[in-house]
């Protein structure tokens, strides 16, 4: 089994797949078809691409970031659809209930040696480049890959969404928003309709963007709920920072 191992994990794979606004549910996730995880997976990796930075006018570690989570996403996502189904016929069952970042794994009651999860096994082999805070506690063996994902799925789940910045700036109006959300295609994007069909451009769709980082909590916040300390914390973020200070990365 892969290491989306229950509902509320794979409702996030879909999250990420084919956005926030899409209404997931048990019934979503039995009519998939690998076929429909192909498309929206090609769709969302031409959007994020890192060697498309340049053209996007966007980060390319940030893409980088992006293109992991997608292509993590899509391999669970197909590895589900193409398993034997206990999952699914799990999670039918209506006593069954989805984790709360309450009950997520502590880094001391984790588990490395589950099947549904594993841990960084190259102790001590840091990749030789800049690492963002999460990818490095997961390479120095701090959290695990699942909870890395969860917590990247669950940081841009909370973040304000493109749409309602759009309305609270006035660019477009509470019909056209409920509009947008109805008609757009299954795995199309907010931004890239309304732009694609002229309810702002490509330059407001690029600040939406921006504010959209801005307003979005640090992986820190994620980070505390965890189990980690402010202190620890700290020390994990200054010894990030001293990594990725190494002249010879780019």
């Amino acid at each position: 089994m892969n290491q989306y191992s229950t509902a509320s994990q794979l409702f996030d794979a879909c999250g990420v797949l084919f956005g926030p606004e899409v209404n997931v549910s048990i019934e979503f996730l039995k009519y998939l078809q690998p076929s429909g995880i192909k498309d929206a997976y090609r769709c969302q990796v031409f959007k994020a691409h890192p060697d498309r930075a340049a053209a996007l006018g966007q980060d390319e570690e940030s893409l980088n970031d992006r293109f992991n989570t997608l292509t993590q996403a899509y391999e669970c996502l197909i590895a589900a659809i193409k398993g034997d189904g206990r999952v699914l016929m799990q999670q039918s069952n209506p006593r069954a209930s989805k984790r709360s970042p309450e009950n997520w794994n502590s880094p001391k009651t984790t588990n490395p040696k589950s099947g549904n999860d594993h841990f960084y096994s190259h102790k001590g082999a840091v990749p030789k480049r800049k690492l963002l805070i999460g990818q490095y506690l997961y390479y120095s063996g701090y959290i695990s890959w699942n909870t890395l994902i969860e917590i990247i799925v669950r940081q841009r789940r909370d973040r304000p969404q493109i749409g309602q910045i759009a309305l609270n700036w006035g660019l477009i109006d509470s019909d056209q928003l409920l509009y947008i959300l109805t008609n757009r295609k299954f795995s199309e994007k907010f931004g890239d309709y309304a732009v694609r069909n002229e309810y702002f451009t490509q330059c407001n769709l690029l600040a939406l963007l921006y504010k959209q980082k801005k307003l979005q909590r640090p992986i820190g916040h994620y980070l505390l709920k965890y189990g980690f300390g402010p202190v620890v914390l700290e020390r994990l973020v200054r010894k990030q920072k001293h990594h990725n200070r190494n002249p010879a990365f780019k």
